[in-house]
């Protein structure tokens, strides 16, 4: 599977987590844009949903530091790890204020040594541990602060 079609898998899994949960789900209007949903709740709070899917321990997720401004409340990462085996499918939700505050395994890369090209980043290297530290943003658990 190409990771056009896992991060597609990904989106749906998210969506259908978040309207399990009685949110609402407005499609973004620019697709492939710096979201890719909004979730409203009943209540009429607005998330902004970006999507990254992850289908083993060793991955690396990142978006670009221009598409995702880590000082909006109202926007969220939502990381589906999909494994490829029977394992569970778990969506993990990272509210973009916690990029920038050196929080492991959230990191953010600027690139800009002597010949690197890469645009600045966020990501997450998704290894064992750092699967384990992501435990905090379980969307269940996140949710239910919100």
């Amino acid at each position: 599977m190409n990771k056009q079609v896992l991060n597609q898998y990904g989106i749906a899994l998210t969506e259908k987590t978040f309207e399990e949960q009685g949110f609402s789900i407005e499609k973004s209007p620019v697709p492939r844009g710096k979201i890719d949903f909004f979730a409203v709740s009943n209540g009429g709070k607005t998330m902004k949903i970006k999507v990254r899917a992850i289908s083993q321990i060793g991955s690396y997720v990142f978006i670009e530091k221009r598409r995702f401004n880590i000082y909006d409340p109202d926007l969220f990462m939502a990381v589906a790890y999909m494994p490829h085996t029977e394992e569970e499918k778990i969506v993990y939700l990272i509210p973009a204020t916690e990029w920038g505050k050196d929080i492991y395994p959230l990191k953010g890369k600027d690139y800009n040594k002597p010949g690197q090209v890469s645009e600045p980043e966020w990501g997450i290297s998704f290894s064992k541990k750092a699967k384990d530290a992501m435990e905090t943003y379980r969307f269940s658990l996140i949710i239910s602060t919100l």
